[in-house]
């Protein structure tokens, strides 16, 4: 049996195929959801641009980049490439208008945010922000720009609230580099999680109950005592070779009565995971499944931690 063959496999075929009549239902919807963001666009020949940008991602083009669709709709490849690059619209109106949108219609106190940073390599160096920096695209350093970005899953579906550009120090500290760039001047240099939790700020009216975040923010203290202080709920991803002290643990024995007491040693979180008994583990389900339930085991404790050569505060893990 072939992978295609398998019943799960036939059952998302099925589900796939689209009838005449549901593609002409295509059509039909796109119109108003057009209506609601065109108006965002200030000049006629912008929102003309806009329409044909949306009918180019929609088509069965295989590569859907400006010059692909310019030579689809029939217009000149400049027409489009100046719109995206140079044409002076506001896209933080359109991805507030879609946090609005997306309030509105799915309104699910049960969603979560889930954020995330992606490489994309580049050659050169005239790219805005390119510079040799990890890319976990190549899983190595090598030129590349890194975008942060927030999305949101609920119940109903899941779709991309913001995005932003991380811009290097060399970068932000460069007039001419960002003049030739069309850096703008409010752009200032931030950390990667220092913009994650703006993207957090921005988006703190869409429903949610949770917080989620790769390795890249939660390996950072500052960004997880922000979510915090923001009174978020969050689960977040970090790296098994991070050092922590475990609060909880024994510490070493005072060997004289003179001097400080000892310290609890830094280990790997790796590490620390290995030392615990089995009875430090508490099982959860979190749903159902096919082939059984989904199941995660997790311990408690209380920790500090040190990354990067910064020591931590204090707080509960799971």
């Amino acid at each position: 049996m072939t992978i295609l063959e398998h019943p799960e496999a036939q059952a998302i075929l099925t589900d796939a195929v689209l009838t005449v009549e549901q593609v002409e239902d295509i059509a039909r919807r796109i119109e108003p959801f057009l209506q609601r963001y065109l108006p965002l666009f200030q000049r006629t020949e912008q929102r003309t641009n806009a329409r044909h940008i949306l009918e180019g991602k929609l088509s069965s083009l295989s590569r859907k980049t400006a010059e692909p669709i310019a030579h689809h709709i029939g217009v000149r490849r400049e027409v489009l490439q100046d719109f995206l690059g140079v044409s002076p619209w506001e896209d933080r109106l359109v991805l507030g208008e879609i946090r609005k949108h997306v309030s509105e219609v799915w309104n699910d106190p049960n969603g979560v945010l889930f954020g995330g940073a992606s490489g994309f390599p580049k050659k050169g160096d005239h790219s805005c922000g390119v510079k040799r920096q990890y890319c976990g695209r190549l899983g190595k350093v090598d030129n590349c720009q890194i975008g942060i970005f927030l999305g949101y899953g609920c119940r109903h579906g899941h779709t991309l609230l913001t995005h932003r550009l991380f811009l290097p120090k060399e970068w932000a500290d460069d007039p001419q580099r960002r003049e030739e760039a069309g850096v703008p001047e409010g752009v200032v240099y931030k950390e990667t999680w220092e913009i994650f939790l703006d993207s957090v700020d921005e988006c703190k009216d869409v429903p949610h109950s949770w917080i989620t975040a790769d390795s890249e923010f939660g390996r950072v203290y500052q960004c997880r005592k922000g979510l915090r202080q923001r009174k978020q709920r969050y689960v977040v991803d970090v790296r098994n070779d991070m050092l922590v002290r475990d609060l909880r643990a024994e510490p070493p024995e005072r060997k004289s009565n003179r001097g400080p007491h000892p310290k609890r040693p830094w280990q790997s979180i790796q590490a620390w995971t290995e030392s615990q008994p089995a009875a430090a583990w508490t099982r959860f389900e979190i749903r159902g499944g096919e082939k059984g339930p989904l199941l995660v085991e997790a311990a408690q404790t209380q920790v500090q931690t040190r990354d990067d050569g910064r020591v931590g505060g204090e707080s509960v893990w799971w």
